[in-house]
């Protein structure tokens, strides 16, 4: 499409994203009037293109819409009453649903009012006394299906506040819930791949260079201690490198929940993480992309990319020891990733980075083992088709094929104010 139709757009949903937020201030409403005002400054090349169509699908050739014009009134009205979420009817809306439509599916069509109260009055009934069963017969923290996208509580807990009445080393290591920070960590109990050794794994999942990425990293833990580990240089450990270790315990997924970007408070759903091996339809894998911390000192979500990088995960394992031979990270997962390279400035007319995938001097991929403990977000990238894509590109082979990316900060409303600064 041609750039000013692009940046208009563009333009637009930062306008959107923005007056989104909760907590505003004067920088805040300069951001919010630019936005604006670079939409107006573009929107001819909409009505140029002739793109904008009305009922019938005929060309709209003005810009006479009451919701546009009313947007010059979004900052006026902040400034005197303040943000405009507290305008939002989604709470009533969604109840309206719930208390109101639902219920209404059950009469017969007359005299709605008093068959609702009858309905909901029983339902309430009904859930409290199926609450006072469950509490009763001890159900109440039945075991949940490992496979859903399930809200996390997890506390981590270090081997020193273990319960007075259990013995150390009772607990199982490495603990599968855990919180690094603003992010909350869970993998299922019971692992994808129980037992399978190390050249099995590289082959299963195409990486070659496994044995010597795990050596670089204990080497990296032998000399410089439990650090945040870079995803970066060449592999010094060559393809015959010893390991404490040759067997290994895979895991498919793991889930990620952060906390909300302007409230440390409010969590937010669970998201699941995938790193699955080729499989139909997935005939390249399906291997998902994360944000990882690389410096101790930026955190996650407040400083956005500043230390921190993004990869794609790869490979998620537990290693098994060898008998007789120590092993120091028994006690936590790690995990195989492959880095992106982001643009250092954005593209004028989308305002996203690019992203390229890193690569060694002799063309490979570049990857590396760095603990699980590093995740901290799940990220969203889109293929950069340029002109023209590859017609050899599907759903489920583009990450895998395309060579560039938009990092796509849009994808929802966490990821937009943490990246888009």
């Amino acid at each position: 499409m041609p750039p000013g139709i692009m940046t208009s757009v563009r333009a637009l949903m930062h306008f959107c994203y923005l007056v989104q937020s909760p907590h505003i201030d004067d920088d805040n409403l300069a951001h919010i009037s630019a936005a604006l005002d670079e939409f107006h400054v573009n929107k001819h090349a909409i009505i140029t293109a002739g793109v904008c169509h009305g009922k019938g699908n005929t060309t709209i050739d003005n810009w006479y819409i009451p919701k546009l014009k009313l947007m010059q009134n979004i900052v006026p009205s902040i400034c005197s009453s303040g943000i405009i979420g507290q305008w939002s009817a989604n709470a009533t809306e969604h109840a309206h649903i719930t208390e109101v439509k639902n219920p209404a599916r059950s009469t017969n069509n007359n005299n709605y009012a008093p068959q609702i109260c009858c309905y909901l009055d029983r339902a309430d009934k009904c859930n409290r006394f199926d609450l006072a069963i469950d509490l009763l017969d001890g159900k109440l923290n039945d075991d949940i299906d490992e496979d859903a996208d399930v809200e996390i509580v997890a506390v981590e807990i270090p081997s020193s506040a273990q319960q007075p009445d259990q013995p150390p080393g009772s607990i199982p290591i490495p603990l599968c819930s855990f919180v690094v920070g603003r992010t909350a960590l869970h993998l299922a109990y019971d692992p994808s791949i129980r037992n399978i050794s190390v050249d099995e794994v590289a082959v299963t999942f195409n990486l070659p260079d496994l044995c010597p990425a795990i050596a670089d990293f204990l080497h990296r833990e032998e000399t410089s201690g439990h650090r945040v580990h870079a995803i970066s240089g060449p592999q010094r450990a060559g393809p015959e490198a010893e390991l404490p270790f040759d067997k290994l315990q895979v895991w498919f997924k793991i889930c990620l929940q952060e906390t909300d970007f302007h409230n440390a408070h409010k969590i937010h759903p669970a998201q699941t993480l995938n790193c699955a091996p080729p499989s139909e339809p997935w005939t390249s894998g399906c291997y998902d992309t994360v944000i990882i911390q690389t410096n101790t000192e930026q955190s996650w979500p407040t400083c956005g990319l500043s230390g921190h990088s993004v990869a794609q995960l790869r490979l998620l394992i537990w290693p098994i020891g060898k008998s007789g031979i120590p092993w120091s990270w028994e006690d936590q997962f790690i995990t195989y990733l492959q880095q992106f390279d982001i643009s250092s400035e954005r593209d004028p007319t989308t305002q996203l980075h690019v992203l390229r995938r890193s690569k060694r001097s002799n063309g490979s991929r570049m990857g590396d083992i760095i603990p699980v403990s590093q995740l901290r977000a799940p990220v969203h990238f889109v293929p950069r088709f340029s002109a023209t894509a590859d017609t050899h590109f599907t759903a489920y082979n583009s990450m895998e094929h395309a060579s560039k990316f938009w990092l796509n900060y849009f994808w929802d409303k966490n990821s937009f104010f943490a990246l888009s600064a």
